[in-house]
């Protein structure tokens, strides 16, 4: 999909997947800078590592608390962080600057792909993850009537949970699932990213 988008627009550049242990994601990071990527997208289990391993956070990263995207910068002449793409030759100095896209992506692509508005809505979240935490924290942002949290890990919901109410503490979150239907049931799990993964549940 992301070479698709590439080669529509003309661009001289590739979309590479790399398998990366978590331990060795500080390694992966640093060493991408000064071999001229231009960036990083990430997913499981490196959202939230990453958010203590990049130069730079932007707003949006610290908010949400996970990195899911990363820009590598160079500083120029005058002393400004620019994206790597913007210079002709790799600068001497160089950073890497941390995004999170997944928060915003998830309430724009409900009110415009399903045209649902998450403000008041009973939405179940499966998930508690990297994804389903900063899912389970915009959705929470939006006030919906009820946020039910889902999650094979217990002690994870819960973690996630506790944060809401903290931040939110208007918004009914309750863990497992509800008794009745929802308006919105959400994978934020991993179940999904390979084409024989069962749905996560019947």
């Amino acid at each position: 999909m992301q070479n698709a988008g590439i080669a529509a627009l003309g661009l001289n550049w590739r979309y590479l997947a790399f398998e990366v242990h978590p331990d060795r994601l500080r390694a992966a990071l640093d060493g991408a800078k000064p071999m001229g990527f231009l960036g990083v997208n990430l997913t499981v289990p490196h959202k939230v590592l990453a958010l203590d391993m990049v130069d730079a956070v932007d707003e949006q990263a610290r908010v949400w608390g996970a990195v899911n995207t990363v820009r590598f910068e160079g500083r120029d002449e005058r002393g400004a962080w620019r994206p790597l793409r913007e210079f002709e030759t790799l600068p001497g100095e160089l950073r890497s600057h941390g995004f999170n896209t997944d928060a915003d992506a998830i309430t724009c692509a409900l009110r415009e792909d399903l045209g649902l508005d998450p403000a008041g809505a009973k939405i179940l979240l499966l998930g508690a993850g990297g994804a389903g935490r900063t899912a389970a924290l915009k959705l929470a942002s939006e006030k919906p009537a009820e946020l039910f949290l889902v999650n094979r890990t217990r002690a994870k919901a819960e973690a996630v949970a506790k944060e809401i109410r903290a931040r939110y503490p208007e918004v009914t979150v309750l863990l497992g699932y509800p008794a009745g239907s929802a308006d919105l049931v959400l994978n934020a799990t991993s179940l999904g990213l390979k084409a024989n993964d069962p749905l996560p549940f019947d």
